[in-house]
């Protein structure tokens, strides 16, 4: 053969070039794992891993080779130190070699100093054996000794789903056919997610690799995908990078913060239509094309490198060729000519009720028309406003049901809702209850038209000192609400909530009993007592401080917290945090402190 002396070289003197590429995790933290990937030596025929290991398997070489391969890949690992997992392409008909040595790998870890918890075996052919049996024997002898598995090139015909099925390992790798251009290809997207259905099931993570592009990055985090690898994250390279690049964690913050957003379903993105768009270049016949193939498009979007440029409405084209020389005029010119450059675009994340909003301003003759969603200003779907009036419709006939009579707010089933969407979406969050104090009585002495105002004074005083855009505001019923609250500076929120209540408390009492401090009435037990101004008492808990499966878990921490914050007198803030229970602030201490 003619490099079978060269391979006889690069196996005796073991000259294989190791390189890394990282693998990350949707987290985004960190780099999850290195794939160690073989090559010959830079100057020879062969450099390129295909033919080195089709002419090892030529030669009967391919343990050998795969020994060489898998020394210099642990040792490199090692001597580097690089942080978590080790991903190593092995063979399957490296089992079939006369020179194979079992347990050779469990011996590189141990002179190396790793455990089999930090290797995972990559199952890879080189070429199609179609051996279903020795996949089989190659991943049970591996897991036998004690390797996590990930099966390479799903989807690419060589691994199949029996296996996946059968062997359940804890990694599958996506073809990167399925990858490129995903952004662009409903039936390559559609793909993924049934993959990623498949793995939820067995039990296995998803590995999408290839990746070349932010559009696809976001298109599979969008989806959902475990862990990414690809040049737009690192090309392989002797001396990896060790952390991941700033562009990449932005996606994934953006992803996680976007995922967060619209957990409660009130995003526009969901009503996306995927309809594939069209370049500048398309001639306006095809675009005829495609309106004839889908009647049910009214608009076809313009893209040009991912980012819209225009949108072809259905009827104004249909309007320009059915004038007379209408389709001799246009149809062989580019769309880039007859396109509608003004048109409405909202990003995927955006409130049902802010677009809808968007859409009613706009002039009369457009008010039906398509609009189109992007997602950080590429290309996402196209979004039509008779779905956005059903939702919209939808949307107001559920919270009039369930919204409380008096103030408008969510009453307690849209609040326990909105508490499960954010426990299921993991996300931080801090749960406020607030319990105006004294209210019966001065609702007693007063009358029930006072004690309205009262109520409708404290809604209207959460929602001014709310981002009303990331915090949720609900009515329990009676004088308790609920604040649900994602902002960061909650505490400041809940201080000056209180503050500017002391201030409107004032505004309700007579003289008398603003010179007396409260006033005389009955208790529950028809006792006369002296009861203070009114004065609101706050329990939180912060997710991060406990870990609730449901809002009923939630509520019921949350009425011993408000136990403890009613035993204050005047406003007084008791939230959970890290674990324990502190009283942030109580208007009597102040007092007490301002008087010494």
């Amino acid at each position: 053969m003619p490099h079978t002396s060269e391979l006889t070289e690069i196996i005796a003197s073991q000259t294989i070039n190791t390189l890394f590429q990282p693998i990350i995790g949707a987290r985004g933290e960190s780099v999850f794992a290195y794939e160690a990937l073989s090559r010959g030596p830079s100057d020879s025929y062969l450099c390129s891993p295909v033919r080195l290991f089709e002419e090892a398997k030529q030669q009967h070489q391919l343990f050998a080779l795969e020994s060489i391969c898998r020394r210099r890949a642990i040792e490199n690992f090692t001597r580097q130190q690089l942080p978590g997992k080790l991903f190593l392409n092995v063979t399957p008909e490296t089992l079939l070699q006369a020179d194979h040595h079992k347990g050779l790998t469990l011996d590189l870890l141990n002179n190396y100093g790793l455990q089999p918890d930090q290797v995972v075996i990559e199952i890879t052919e080189h070429s199609p054996t179609h051996d279903y049996e020795l996949m089989c024997c190659a991943v049970r002898h591996y897991q036998g000794e004690g390797f996590s598995i990930a099966l390479d090139d799903l989807g690419a015909g060589y691994s199949s789903l029996r296996l996946w099925s059968e062997l359940q390992p804890e990694y599958v790798k996506i073809d990167r056919h399925f990858v490129s251009g995903i952004e662009r290809d409903k039936v390559k997207r559609d793909f993924v997610r049934s993959i990623l259905e498949i793995a939820r099931a067995v039990g296995s993570q998803v590995v999408a690799e290839g990746i070349e592009t932010r559009q696809e990055f976001e298109t599979l985090t969008d989806i959902g995908v475990d862990f990414f690898q690809g040049y737009y994250f690192a090309r392989p390279h002797p001396r990896p990078v060790r952390s991941v690049s700033r562009p990449a964690r932005v996606v994934l913050k953006q992803s996680k913060e976007s995922r967060e957003m619209c957990k409660d379903d009130g995003h526009i993105g969901r009503l996306k239509l995927d309809i594939p768009p069209v370049t500048p270049e398309t001639l306006v016949e095809d675009v005829v094309d495609i309106f004839e193939q889908n009647e049910h498009w009214f608009s076809v979007p313009v893209v040009s490198a991912g980012v819209p440029v225009g949108i072809i409405m259905r009827s104004r084209l249909l309007q320009k060729l059915s004038k007379a020389f209408g389709r001799d005029l246009y149809s062989k010119k580019p769309v880039s000519q007859i396109l509608d450059q003004e048109f409405m675009s909202v990003e995927h994340h955006m409130r049902l009720e802010t677009v809808s909003q968007q859409v009613t301003q706009r002039n009369r003759h457009q008010l039906e028309e398509d609009f189109i969603i992007t997602r950080n200003n590429y290309y996402y779907g196209v979004g039509q406003v008779i779905d956005l009036l059903k939702e919209i419709t939808e949307m107001q006939l559920k919270s009039a049901q369930s919204s409380n009579p008096l103030t408008g707010l969510p009453g307690n089933v849209l609040i326990q809702e909105r508490i499960d969407q954010l426990i299921e979406s993991q996300a931080s969050f801090v749960v406020c209850y607030f319990d105006l104090d004294n209210f019966k009585a001065y609702n007693d002495q007063y009358g029930y038209a006072k004690g309205d105002e009262i109520l409708l004074n404290v809604s209207l005083l959460l929602k001014k000192h709310c981002h009303l855009q990331r915090d949720f505001v609900g009515h329990v019923g009676g004088d308790d609400y609920v604040v649900i609250f994602k902002s960061p500076d909650w505490q400041r929120h809940v201080q000056a909530i209180l503050n500017e209540f002391s201030q409107h408390r004032l505004n309700f009492y007579s003289a008398e009993h603003l010179r007396d401090g409260g006033i005389w009435a009955e208790d529950r037990f028809g006792e006369k007592r002296f009861f203070d101004l009114m004065s609101i008492s706050v329990a939180a808990i912060d997710s991060d401080s406990a870990d609730f499966s449901s809002a009923k878990e939630v509520a019921g921490q949350l009425s011993h917290i408000k136990h403890e914050a009613k035993h204050a007198k005047g406003n007084s803030l008791v939230a959970q945090l890290a674990g324990s229970v502190v009283n942030l602030f109580s208007e009597s201490e102040e007092y007490a402190s301002g008087a010494r």
